[in-house]
This record gives structure tokens, C-alpha cells and sequence, in this order.
């Protein structure tokens, strides 16, 4: 008996989750159907609804903890830069002006839109690209629609 009831349950949700689907507009709705096989009541939650959680924030593992912080603001650049003004000021990084530093990560920003890009490990040549884990290299962003902002870790 209790392995039945497990056994619906886990149909249950399976199909729950299947009926779960954006609204294809952009807007973030989600459709998600509870109930059971013979009445299932479709309930449609806005994007903005507080019953739909936000998106988790990426959560980065690199063996810096400075780092880590930079990774996680890169969702909006004020947030960067409040986050990259505190760590300069405690000491934690250092902004470089030198615009060919092999110690120096790089942040890149596209400028049109304000999207940060890429933060790019320290190096020459190919270097990984810590938001997306591909390799890419400093001549990807010599366009003039790219600022980029150079830092040392201080740790």
C-alpha cells in the first residue's frame, strides 16, 4: 500500500512538472497544473508573482574568495563596481591601468547594453572566460563597443 501511494506521488509530480511551461511572450508566466488524472485545475503565475521565486544567483568555486565575490556581482554592472570600490578600498584588489598585465584579470563590458560579458583569468593568449568556463582570448574584445576594466588580486 505505502509503495503505491509513493508510486502516485512520484507520477504525480512527474506530471506536474511536465505541465509546467512559460508563457512564450517574454514575461516569465509559468502554467502549472495540480490535481489528480480525472481534474487537474491549471493555475497561471506572472513572472512578477511573488509565489515564483527569483532566479538563484550563479555560484562560482574558484580558489579565491575575492574572487568568488567579483563572480557573483557580474549580474549588473553598478552592483560590480559598488562591489569592486569596496574590495579596492579594503585592500582585497587593485585596479590596473596597464592595459597589457599578465597577472591582471580582466572584466569586459559591452558598452551598448551595459551586459558584462566576460571575466577573463589572468594570462596571455587563451584565457578562460570564469562566467561561461570557455576559452577565449583578449583580441574577441578589441572592439571599441567593449570597455574593459583590468584587476590584481591582492590576497
Amino acid at each position: 500500500m505505502k509503495k503505491s501511494v509513493l508510486l502516485l506521488s512520484v507520477i504525480f509530480l512527474f506530471t506536474a512538472s511536465l505541465f509546467a511551461q512559460n508563457d512564450g511572450n517574454g514575461g516569465g508566466a509559468v502554467r502549472i497544473s495540480f490535481g489528480n488524472d480525472e481534474h487537474v485545475e491549471p493555475v497561471t503565475l506572472s513572472g512578477d508573482d511573488p509565489a515564483i521565486p527569483p532566479k538563484p544567483k550563479a555560484v562560482f568555486h574558484t580558489n579565491s574568495i575575492v574572487l568568488n565575490q567579483i563572480l557573483a556581482e557580474c549580474e549588473e554592472v553598478e552592483a560590480l563596481q559598488t562591489t569592486l570600490d569596496l574590495l579596492q578600498k579594503s585592500s582585497k584588489i587593485s585596479i590596473s591601468t596597464e592595459e597589457n598585465c599578465p597577472d591582471c584579470f580582466t572584466i569586459v563590458i559591452n558598452s551598448e547594453n551595459h551586459e558584462i560579458i566576460a571575466v577573463l583569468d589572468k594570462g596571455k593568449g587563451k584565457r578562460m572566460n570564469l562566467l561561461n568556463n570557455q576559452f577565449e582570448t583578449d583580441a574577441m574584445y578589441e572592439d571599441a563597443k567593449f570597455e574593459k576594466m583590468l584587476f590584481l588580486l591582492m590576497e
